[in-house]
């Protein structure tokens, strides 16, 4: 999306000659499409400038046949965000009422928090054949806090269970390398149908599950 000023004649040409502006450059932010923009706190990265000769960065869904083919939501998107990035991440259980004792281990793994707003997490607590891989979207909520809504699918005895719902927010430490915060674990009970596959209905004991989620993050090095 380029917009260019028509050069006009004389002084008029002269005055606008090398003023051609680039317009806003358009981002897909496809995981949050779902989410408020209005409500995330990423306000502060990639601050867009006014000057004409700078480029703003503004998230978009696309949608065909409409416009340009972009819907534009509002916020910006968090490139910068310092959760992104790989994490060891730990679930701990604390404040259950289900029987689970405090500081049960729930879950381990490694997580994936990736810029444009989605996150997949490897469970090291599930075998693979229960579905150990999940995913899930995020957004920021204040300086160093951020809230993922993940999603998992479960499996058992060869057949499918339903779909959990993991819901956790975070916040980093000062060093920006670990992060600590509460998650609750929903697990719901639904058939391998067409249109069954994802039903929210039916709540599997003992979840909900409450806990303590800690992160350590994963450099280079």
């Amino acid at each position: 999306m380029h917009e260019f000023h028509r050069a006009g004649s004389g002084s008029d040409r002269a005055k606008r000659q090398g003023t051609r502006r680039i317009g806003p450059i358009v981002l897909g932010a496809l995981g949050l499409a779902a989410s408020s923009a209005a409500s995330a706190g990423c306000a502060s990265y990639l601050a867009a400038s006014d000057s004409a000769s700078e480029a703003r960065l503004m998230p978009a869904v696309y949608h065909p046949g409409q416009d340009d083919g972009f819907l534009r939501i509002g916020a910006p998107v968090p490139w910068d965000a310092p959760i992104v990035g790989l994490w060891q991440v730990e679930f701990i259980a604390q404040g259950n009422t289900n029987g689970i004792p405090d500081g049960a281990l729930i879950d381990y793994g490694t997580a994936t928090w990736h810029r444009d707003g989605t996150e997949a997490m490897v469970s090291g607590g599930r075998a693979p054949s229960t579905g150990d891989v999940c995913m899930g979207v995020w957004r920021q909520v204040g300086p160093a806090t951020f809230r993922l809504n993940h999603v998992a699918l479960a499996w058992g005895n060869g057949s499918y269970l339903g779909p959990a719902k993991i819901v956790e927010l975070v916040t980093l430490d000062s060093s920006g390398n670990g992060f600590h915060g509460h998650f609750t674990i929903t697990q719901y009970a639904a058939s391998a149908a067409p249109g069954h596959e994802f039903d929210e209905t039916n709540v599997v004991p003992p979840t909900p599950i409450v806990g303590a989620i800690t992160g350590k993050r994963v450099m280079t090095d």
